[in-house]
């Protein structure tokens, strides 16, 4: 009788076995075919200072403001051993069209400041919107040359944003004038003597 018993439960645990390994299976290529279709690569700012969220197309004003400070501050710093890095890895943000239209002249910027052994630093102070995919970003460039500050400038810079799978792209980049930035401190000042 206890053979008989014994036979019964391990022809149990067999099958237990058996359907247990098809189970797995089956979730081992569940899980790679939807790893493979599905996997988000997601560039988080470097600093989290306030709350954001990020969708397929589009993402909150804080991502917006952290990422592209980020960027341009990223961009505009650089020294003459880091210029050329500094312009390839910023112009992986941009859009193709972007890209085209900006690869020349930031790769000239760059030439620039390796030529003529300058150090630059930006410093993001503030930033404006003009709706949910253009914004400025208001700063100070510093240069450097031989350890000693040369110039000390403020300045802004417009951008034009988009966002695809996830990610944050620079469709446009402009210099704000000098006009632009006097306008703004005035209306904010307006005890501002000329």
């Amino acid at each position: 009788m206890r053979v008989g018993k014994y036979i019964e439960l391990l022809d149990q645990s067999l099958w237990i076995s058996r359907i247990l390994q098809l189970t797995v299976l089956v979730l081992t290529i569940a899980v790679l075919i939807l790893a493979r279709n599905n996997t988000i690569v997601h560039v988080a700012p470097p600093d989290f200072r306030r709350e954001y969220w990020i969708g397929p197309s589009s993402a909150s004003k804080e991502y917006v403001e952290q990422m592209a400070a980020f960027l341009i501050t990223n961009a505009m710093t650089m020294s003459p051993d880091s210029a050329e890095y500094t312009v390839h890895a910023f112009l992986r943000f941009l859009t193709p069209e972007a890209r085209g239209k900006l690869e020349t002249g930031l790769k000239g910027d760059a030439a620039w400041v390796k030529s003529n052994a300058i150090s630059q630093a930006f410093y993001a102070q503030s930033i404006d919107h003009y709706g949910p995919a253009k914004l400025r970003i208001y700063g100070t460039l510093m240069r450097w040359t031989g350890g000693k500050l040369i110039t000390s400038k403020d300045m802004a810079v417009e951008l034009q944003i988009t966002v695809t799978n996830y990610s944050l792209l620079i469709k446009d980049m402009n210099y704000v004038s000098d006009e632009d930035l006097k306008r703004r401190r005035d209306t904010s000042n307006p005890n501002a003597v000329e």
